[in-house]
């Protein structure tokens, strides 16, 4: 099998690359991945699936039951851009001014296809069900849970998940691997601090919310120093403070926009609370108030340990036992982790870091870009590990 499998991975790296580049030339942003999805439909049609598409408005799920009855593995690929300029001067960059393959989706999506004809090219030796996942809307974290909404897990329920991320962190050939929780639950915070505005040269008739929240962003840094152990990872980034428009007047209100990070449930449960208690409480100091929101958000990603396992030796027996590594936690987010609190599965991270071509700089920067000499690592170890599981 390893043989025939990675005889047809060589046959098909021309058109694996070229399809990435040819996404990546037409990026399309959440919810808008109508040509993307296209070419998804199209190809799995072509390779025997049943396709659904519209699933989740853009997302596009293909399924294929083998001859003989058995277990159902789902593979999860994401397809949406980012609203990110590309730098000029590369011959596959982004046709569409304003948006870009910023996080290596291009690659992810690519990759799954090629994933889903390694797989039809095998279909005699397996049993059961493959069922390809093409996600949209991963970047605002909205996708995988209206995909689970509208029944993507009940219609021929998997039996365990795969799915994997461009990781420029790693060198090119390496296979990263993680048991357990891997990324964080992310939630994004709104704190909203209303009080009494007044002229600047009588503070003594306001109820400053812009001096409350400046207490406020001071205090829950405190949170994370003396209030959560040093072994249990979280974080709390303020990114927002608006509060004001004239030099002169103290305003009414102030926003604060925030997100917070964390691996452990009870530990983000705590977050949340104590960040409330701190808003209102200092908020009341000042004679204002304060309230929180939570909005868009997502479980921590958690690899199963039999899963991981299993696609570990996948790994080896595809990149070598020395390019398999533990990359460690990182608290970035992937709400692929809605899928994993339902099914277990791990998410592994593929090595595209290549300081002598360049793509080395991080997710979600103008300069990010690939080295598409690893993207047929990662489909030859999605084939390997479902033909293993399938077989």
């Amino acid at each position: 099998m390893t043989t025939r499998l990675h005889s047809d991975v060589q046959e098909l790296t021309d058109e694996l690359i070229a399809t990435r580049r040819d996404l990546h030339q037409h990026p399309e942003l959440a919810f808008e991945e109508y040509r993307t999805a296209g070419i998804v439909a199209q190809r799995l049609g072509l390779l025997g699936f049943q396709v659904q598409t519209g699933v989740a408005k853009t997302g596009v799920v293909g399924t294929m039951e083998f001859d003989r009855p058995g277990k159902t593995l789902m593979i999860r690929a994401d397809m949406d851009a980012l609203p990110v300029q590309e730098i000029e001067g590369r011959s596959y960059g982004s046709l569409t001014p304003g948006k870009m393959h910023a996080c290596g989706h291009d690659g992810h999506t690519s990759v799954a296809l090629m994933g889903a004809g390694l797989l039809a090219n095998h279909r005699s030796e397996l049993k059961g069900k493959i069922k390809m996942v093409f996600q949209p809307a991963e970047e605002i974290v909205a996708g995988a849970k209206l995909m689970m909404e509208e029944g993507v897990l009940k219609d021929s329920v998997p039996d365990r998940i795969l799915g994997f991320h461009c990781w420029p962190v790693l060198e090119t050939g390496k296979v990263g691997i993680h048991t357990g929780p891997m990324w964080a639950a992310v939630d994004q915070i709104r704190l909203l601090v209303k009080g009494q505005g007044s002229h600047g040269g009588m503070p003594h008739l306001a109820a400053d919310p812009l001096l409350a929240g400046a207490h406020i962003v001071v205090a829950l840094q405190t949170l994370f120093s003396r209030e959560i152990s040093t072994f249990q990872p979280a974080t709390f980034s303020q990114g927002v403070f608006n509060a004001g428009n004239l030099y002169n007047v103290i305003p009414s209100e102030a926003e604060l926009w925030g997100s917070c990070r964390s691996f452990d449930p009870s530990v983000r449960e705590f977050m949340h609370r104590r960040i409330r208690e701190i808003t209102e409480g200092i908020a009341a100091t000042f004679r204002c108030t304060g309230t929180m929101e939570i909005g868009t958000n997502t479980p921590a990603v958690i690899n199963d340990a039999n899963v991981a396992a299993e696609l570990e030796q996948a790994a080896i027996r595809v990149a070598g036992a020395d390019n398999v590594v533990d990359p460690g936690q990182s608290t970035v987010g992937d709400d692929i982790a809605y899928f994993l609190q339902e099914v277990p599965g791990c998410y592994f991270l593929l090595g595209v870091g290549n300081s002598d071509k360049g793509s080395t700089a991080p997710l979600h920067s103008p300069q990010f870009d690939i080295d598409e000499i690893a993207l047929p690592i990662a489909a030859e170890t999605l084939a390997t590990a479902a033909i293993q599981f399938l077989r």
